[in-house]
Formats: structure tokens, C-alpha cells, sequence
């Protein structure tokens, strides 16, 4: 009698031409599954796949159904040991309760997400220093190289609705402003990248090499042979209030209770100066109704947003304003992140199905 194959159960794509899942396939019976609704997956659980012993999940997971909670879990068969997620992050997953019906939570390094997520701040800060995406714009409506500079030199802003009102045409512009706000170069500008794991250490090295003078806010200091070993200098503030000197703030924080709304209306109004904003790390850490405040009042110059305070939806108010750069959470989008995170997720999954493991990257 054959010994039949564990049972996995994949909700979302992944690359099958991987020698890692022709390996893993070979090992166990894989079945391709996608959510309609909560209430279907519910009843699979509890009848077709009453024994699976694992599930593989995807980047949006189980997104479409509010998450991996409540009736979800409790609908959930016995045999289920692991469930093994592509992401960094898994507040969309009620790890305690998980844990309380022995089900290992694993998600995934964000080494693979650390190099792409930091590119994405390099590109915002760069055209919210130097305007590029309103030159841009400007071309496409005049395509001509003297006539564009000039209606975005000779332009103004208007705030409440986040347009350029373009200039005169005829004058000649060497395009060292853009509709009253000058073009910088980010050199000797101060950084602070709220979130200093992985991903905001790289992003202070990208922003360190273009110039910039790095700080860092961090629950807990880094000690000094690690602010040593990072390779640039960074200055440590003990909360975002201690850094309002700050001409750029990056934030690369987790979403927790902790920092929901750690940019609001009485934070923008502290800083010194006009500053630029980029958020790569949760939507909720941003209050959107007091950045679109921010925004029009000019106390905010610029926001690169690639996560959202109600995401997948976007604040009605964002989406026009030419003072604005959205990307559509794609910061660690990348063929070679997509394949690692695949890779890993199989390999936690292995880890606790056939080595009697707790997961290499567990997080409950």
C-alpha cells in the first residue's frame, strides 16, 4: 500500500518552474486552491480539506476574507500543523489563537525585501528633492525642453487641490525651482527613518551615499558597535517628536497599536520647517486626513506613499495631487524577492512537516 503524501494546501501563485518546488511537489500533494468567499473556504476546510497539513500562503493570503481569524481558524482540521506565509509582515493573522490550536505561524525574512524596498525611498526622495515628477508632467503637456522648465519656473502651486498652475512659456528658465519650491539636491539634508531593522538600516545606507545625514527612531537604541558596524553615521531619537528638525522622514515601521497615528496633525504641526514624507512601511502609522492637511497648508512638500491608512483603498484626496507619488504597495515586488519568499515559505513548511521543527521563521 502506497503511503499517501502530506497534504498542502497553496492559496496564491508562485513560480513552479523552481527547483525548490519541483523538489517539494515531489514530497507532498499540493493542491491549488482559490478563496471566493469566506464562507466557501470555510466549508472546504471542514469537508474537503479536513486533512491538510499545511497551507501555503501568498502575498494577499487571506486578504480577500479579512484575514486568517475567528471562524477561519476554528473551521480549520485538527491536522493542521503550519501555515507558511510569503510576507514580512502577518497582522493579517491571529497568531495567539493560532498558537492555542498548536498551528505554527512563519513568515519570511526581509532580507529579500530589505534591497527593492530600499530602492523605492531612493527614488521618492529623489524626485521629492528635486521635482522630477513634475518636470515630467510639465514635458508631456509641452514637449519642449526650454517652453516645460519655463511654465514650471514661472508657475505657481495651488495647495488646496495640489496642482501646478503652469507659467509663462516664453522666458527662459534654467529650472532650478518648480512653482515657488526650490530643487534640491538631498545632500546635507537630514533624514530620519523611523523603523530601524533590516529595511530602514539599508535605506539609511542608500540615503547616507547620496549625502544626507542620517537619524534613526527606534524603541531601543542600537549599541555602539552596532551603529558602528552599520557604515555611515546615524543619530538615534527616542521618539519621531525628538527629530522635527528632520527635511525628509522616512518611515519603515511595522503597523501596531503602538504606531497607529504616529504621524498626525500634532506631529506635522511640530516640525520646523517644511519637510518631505515616504511610507514604506504601514498605512496605519499615517493619519491620511491630517497628511492631506499637511499637504495643503505647505507644511508637507511631498509624500511617497506605497502603503495606505485604509489600504487597498486610497484617501479620495491623495489621488490627484501632483505634490503626491503613489505606488500600489510594490516596494518589495521584484521576480528575485517573489521567488525567495516562495522558497522560504516551502522551506518552513518542510522544517515542520518532515524535521519535526518549529518553523525557521516562526513568529507565534
Amino acid at each position: 500500500m502506497v503511503q499517501s503524501k502530506p497534504q498542502v494546501l497553496f492559496i496564491g501563485e508562485l513560480n513552479k518552474s523552481l527547483l525548490e518546488y519541483q523538489q517539494f511537489s515531489s514530497k507532498f500533494e499540493c493542491i491549488d486552491y482559490v478563496i471566493t468567499s469566506k464562507a466557501q473556504l470555510v466549508q472546504d476546510l471542514q469537508t474537503k480539506f479536513k486533512n491538510i497539513e499545511a497551507i501555503y500562503g501568498a502575498w494577499l493570503g487571506f486578504v480577500p476574507v479579512g484575514g486568517f481569524r475567528d471562524d477561519i481558524i476554528d473551521a480549520c482540521p485538527s491536522s493542521l500543523k503550519v501555515i507558511s506565509i510569503c510576507s514580512v509582515g502577518y497582522d493579517g493573522y491571529d497568531g495567539e489563537r493560532m498558537k492555542s490550536k498548536n498551528i505554527v505561524l512563519t513568515n519570511v525574512p526581509s532580507v529579500g525585501a530589505a534591497d527593492p524596498v530600499a530602492d523605492l525611498v531612493l527614488y521618492n526622495t529623489l524626485t521629492g528633492f528635486r521635482n522630477f515628477h513634475l518636470s515630467q508632467r510639465a514635458f508631456l503637456e509641452c514637449p519642449h525642453t526650454v517652453n516645460a522648465r519655463a511654465a514650471l519656473q514661472y508657475g505657481s502651486f495651488d495647495g488646496a487641490d495640489g496642482a501646478v498652475r503652469w507659467g509663462e512659456q516664453s522666458r527662459y528658465a534654467y529650472g532650478e525651482s518648480t512653482a515657488g519650491t526650490d530643487c534640491h539636491n538631498p545632500r546635507g539634508h537630514h533624514a530620519v527613518v523611523v523603523g530601524f531593522g533590516q529595511i530602514g538600516q539599508l535605506i539609511g545606507q542608500r540615503l547616507s551615499a547620496v549625502g544626507m545625514h542620517i537619524h534613526y527612531v527606534k524603541r531601543t537604541r542600537l549599541s555602539a558597535q552596532q551603529e558602528a558596524s552599520l557604515g555611515y553615521p546615524a543619530t538615534y531619537h527616542s521618539s519621531l517628536a525628538d527629530a522635527t528638525m528632520a527635511d525628509l522622514v522616512v518611515i519603515a515601521a511595522p503597523g501596531t497599536p503602538e504606531t497607529k497615528h504616529m504621524v498626525n496633525a500634532d506631529i506635522i504641526e511640530k516640525f520646523t520647517k517644511p519637510f518631505r514624507i515616504i511610507n514604506v512601511g504601514r498605512g496605519t502609522i499615517i493619519d491620511e486626513q491630517a497628511l492631506v492637511n499637511g499637504l495643503e497648508s505647505g507644511k508637507v512638500l511631498f509624500a511617497g506613499l506605497d502603503v495606505y491608512e485604509n489600504e487597498p483603498h486610497v484617501h479620495p484626496k491623495l489621488l490627484h495631487r501632483q505634490d503626491v507619488l503613489l505606488t500600489p504597495h510594490v516596494g518589495a515586488s521584484t521576480i528575485e524577492n517573489f521567488d525567495f519568499t516562495a522558497v522560504q515559505a516551502l522551506k518552513n513548511i518542510e522544517n515542520v512537516l518532515l524535521q519535526n521543527g518549529s518553523g525557521l521563521n516562526r513568529v507565534n
